[in-house]
Parts: structure tokens; C-alpha cells; sequence
């Protein structure tokens, strides 16, 4: 499964897995399929009426009846309990090859580009924690998250690509051309200074060093060290110029206006609302004057007609997602404002991809969905 050092980044090779493990992926792949082109899309034409009337965000009367829907309870099943089986086989699959993935892992040489760094006396706080250690629903269902299973990084290379029903592709080797779309989508042709918050496994950071190939430094951080070192051997791989480090967003220990662009993908909807200013005003704390931030998450539900939004909403109770509903009931321009920050802008990442099924768990049908890639922008003003 793991391959030589140059080559493939991934370690995902299809071809290694033994027959029953490849038979289980693909049944659980085509399980996902069916729910989500059949199940759901039938859901979103049967209550999706209001469409026509051009209504947007939750409504009550909509909620109510999807939510006694028996195809609705029947979708939401399987679409969780596919997700926990996902897990469950894909961990199996990674601790059959532990040692192989360990050795990558803590053996990380230096390279003359990529770098890591990361910091022992780190504390992780307590809403990024409390999940697993309160007995609750991981992130995305990954028992111990992604800070509590050194390992997490193959686990997300099978399982996220089985999440995006791709398993053979692999989640590294997927080609992230939404996020080049997004990195390219940025004000200024050329920046020196790029910090990508909540880096995870690195996708968004390494492209905007593809897009930004002469910045001084692009930079991304995140709170798990485990994510990080996956990252770091990607990066290292792809003989990518960018930077991993362990920091806390909320408290990111930079100098002020250090920054030319700030950015963040798929990382508000984790935080607390109530760490959401705490958050921004640090960002406008290390972003020089005219700088720019810049995050990719998904939709309010302000933004979304009736069905889809409670459909959207499913991730709050049956995906892990504890401070989702939240987040995408907020109006978040406001909170970028009240900070300090000016030209506040939001809508959908204009890229043309029939195939994404989009990035909520149960909302996914075929139909390409525009709306599920979600831009909000702002600058702080020059002096």
C-alpha cells in the first residue's frame, strides 16, 4: 500500500488491498450513491416547491414535513451508518499497515522546501477536545478526530476519498481545482505573506503556493499534530515550498500585520460562535493594512431554498458537527464588520464542476450545487 519515495503521493494503492477490503469499500461506496442520487434528490424535488417563490433559509412548515418524512429517516440512516461502517473499515485497513505508515510518519526527513514545525507544549482547547472526551460524535464520525489518532492522515486518504465516493482515487491525489479556483480568486495578482488558518492535511495551503509560486512564505497551521505531519510528507512529495506549523488560530503568536492574505477552508463552521470574533480579531490583528482574508466554507441558510437548508442542517446532529447549525444560522458579514473589517462580500465560488456532489454530508445529490462552496471576503482598510 505504501509506495516508493518518488512518484505517487498517496498512499493509497487500490491495487494492494486485498478483495474483501476492496469489495467493502465499494459496497459502502455505491450504498452513499444510490442514497444520495436517489433517496435525497427525490427529497428535494418532493418539498422543493417553494423554489419557485425564490424563499431562502429555514421555514418551519418545510422542516416539519421533510423531518416526518420516512424517506428523509430512512436517507439519514444510511447516510450515517455508511459513514461510521467507512470509518470503522478504513481504520481497519491503516492498522493492518501500521508500522509501514508510523515509519513514514515519525521519520520525516528535512527537505529543502517543505518544512514542519511543530510544538509540544501546545494546548489544545477544550471545544476541539470535548467531543471524544465527553463520549460525544467525533468530527465527521472519525473516532478520536483529528487530534486524537496519530494515524489520522491514511485514515482520511481512504476515508475521505470514500466520503467524496472516489475510494480508488484517493483523497490527496483528487485534483483540488476548486481551491486553485479560489486561491486565483484572490484581489491582488501576487502576495508575499499567505497564512492558511486550520491547514489540516494542507490542500488549500499548497495551492496557493501554486498559485503564488514567488511569495516569500505560505504558511499553514492547525492545531493537530497528526494532520500536520500528514501534511508535511504531501508537501514534501510535491516538492511544495509551503510551511506546517502547530499554532492555535485563536491565538496565532505572530507579529502584528505580518500577513498580506489570510484564508481558511471548510474551518468556521468548527469553531464556536462564540470564539468567531475572538478568531476575526486576530486575523485583523496580523494582516497588514490592505490585506485581504478570504475563507471557503459553506452556505448560510439564509442562502439556501427551504428543503436544501434543513437537508444542509442534517450535519449538526448526524455528522459530528457540533457547532454547525450555529455558524450557518449567523450572519457572518456582520461579524466580519464589527471587527473593523471593510468591503464585506459573500456568494458561491464560481467553478464549473458537474460531478461535486457538494460538502455537506446528506445534502449531495447529482446535481451539481453551485451554492455549496461558499466565499465571504473583506479587507482591512490601509491606514
Amino acid at each position: 500500500m505504501v509506495p516508493p519515495s518518488t512518484g505517487r503521493i498517496s498512499l493509497i494503492d487500490s491495487a494492494s488491498l486485498t478483495q474483501t477490503e476492496a469489495a467493502r469499500l465499494d459496497f459502502l461506496q455505491g450504498l452513499r450513491l444510490r442514497n444520495y442520487e436517489k433517496h435525497v434528490a427525490l427529497l428535494v424535488e418532493r418539498h422543493g416547491d417553494s423554489n419557485a417563490a425564490g424563499a431562502r433559509g429555514k421555514n418551519h412548515q418545510i422542516s416539519d414535513s421533510i423531518s416526518k418524512d420516512a424517506l428523509y429517516k430512512f436517507a439519514c440512516g444510511i447516510q450515517r451508518h455508511t459513514q461510521i461502517m467507512g470509518w470503522n473499515e478504513t481504520r481497519t485497513i491503516v492498522e493492518q499497515r501500521s508500522d509501514q505508515f508510523e515509519e513514514i510518519l515519525t521519520n520525516q526527513p528535512a527537505h529543502e522546501d517543505a518544512r514542519l514545525k511543530l510544538n509540544d507544549s501546545i494546548e489544545l482547547p477544550e471545544y476541539y477536545t470535548i467531543h471524544d472526551s465527553q463520549g460525544r460524535d467525533d468530527i465527521h464520525l472519525v473516532p478520536g478526530g483529528y487530534w486524537g489518532d496519530a494515524l489520522v492522515g491514511p485514515v482520511y486518504e481512504l476515508g475521505g476519498a470514500l466520503y467524496r465516493t472516489n475510494w480508488r482515487g484517493g483523497y490527496s491525489d483528487s485534483p483540488p481545482g476548486s481551491l486553485i479556483a479560489f486561491a486565483q480568486g484572490a484581489p491582488e495578482p501576487e502576495y508575499q505573506r499567505v497564512l492558511d488558518l486550520g491547514c489540516s492535511f494542507g490542500a488549500l495551503t499548497m495551492a496557493y503556493r501554486s498559485v503564488y509560486p514567488d511569495a516569500e512564505e505560505v504558511i499553514g497551521i492547525d492545531l493537530s499534530e497528526a494532520a500536520l505531519r500528514w501534511a508535511h510528507h504531501l508537501a514534501r512529495g510535491r516538492d511544495s515550498n509551503v510551511i506546517f506549523e502547530q499554532r492555535n488560530a485563536l491565538s496565532t503568536g505572530y507579529e502584528d500585520e505580518h500577513f498580506d492574505l489570510v484564508t481558511g477552508f471548510l474551518l468556521l463552521h468548527e469553531i464556536p460562535n462564540d470564539q468567531l470574533t475572538t478568531l476575526l480579531t486576530e486575523i485583523y490583528r496580523i494582516l497588514r493594512p490592505g490585506g485581504h482574508v478570504r475563507f471557503l466554507d459553506v452556505p448560510p441558510y439564509a442562502a439556501l431554498p427551504p428543503e436544501r437548508a434543513y437537508l444542509q442542517s442534517f450535519d449538526a446532529w448526524g455528522n459530528g458537527e457540533a457547532y454547525w447549525d450555529d455558524f450557518l444560522s449567523t450572519d457572518l458579514k456582520a461579524f466580519i464588520t464589527d471587527v473593523g473589517f471593510s468591503d464585506v462580500v459573500d456568494g458561491p465560488l464560481e467553478y464549473e464542476e458537474p460531478a461535486f456532489k457538494g460538502s455537506a454530508a446528506l445534502m449531495r445529490t447529482a446535481e451539481f450545487r453551485p451554492e455549496n462552496r461558499w466565499v465571504t471576503s473583506a479587507t482591512k482598510l490601509a491606514k
